[in-house]
């Protein structure tokens, strides 16, 4: 069986790599000193931290916690309050399901409505109207007559 070498996920990616890696390489032998930041003194750094730690604090008791407002509303009620909105939620969701919007009585609407709007008014015939706007811009489209000399 003939064994071929494996090939690269991306062609030529050794030869474009060499260049990267040298200057890796390369640029890891540079060294620059970098200053050190100087240490505290242990033994100032240990008076401080006893110092914070040995302080006398007071420290909050539940006795310090206000007491609820005498006008707010009580609990009960606030729960009674969230359950009436839930339940005008779902009555709305009720009222505006998919089965409820029907197009079932539109000819007593619309005969309803051609009632309450009253006589209809008379119809008007386009084509004259049409015809007498023609007539008009025409008569102000003729040009003058020229004058006498």
């Amino acid at each position: 069986m003939k064994r071929y070498p494996a090939q690269p996920p991306i062609p030529r990616l050794g030869l474009a790599g060499a260049p990267l890696a040298l200057a890796l390489l390369v640029g890891g032998c540079a060294t620059t000193e970098v200053a050190v930041a100087p240490e505290p003194a242990a033994a100032a750094a240990e008076a401080e931290v006893s110092a914070i730690a040995g302080a006398a604090r007071t420290y909050p008791r539940f006795s310090d916690i206000p007491t609820l407002p005498e006008d707010t509303r009580p609990l009960a009620v606030w729960g009674q309050a969230a359950g009436e909105v839930l339940g005008s939620g779902s009555d709305l969701v009720r009222d505006t399901a998919d089965e409820t919007w029907t197009l079932k009585g539109t000819e007593a609407f619309a005969s309803g409505a051609r009632q309450d709007s009253g006589p209809a008014a008379p119809l008007v015939s386009a084509t004259a109207a049409a015809e007498s706007f023609a007539r008009e811009v025409r008569k102000r489209a003729t040009p003058p007559p020229p004058p006498v000399r």
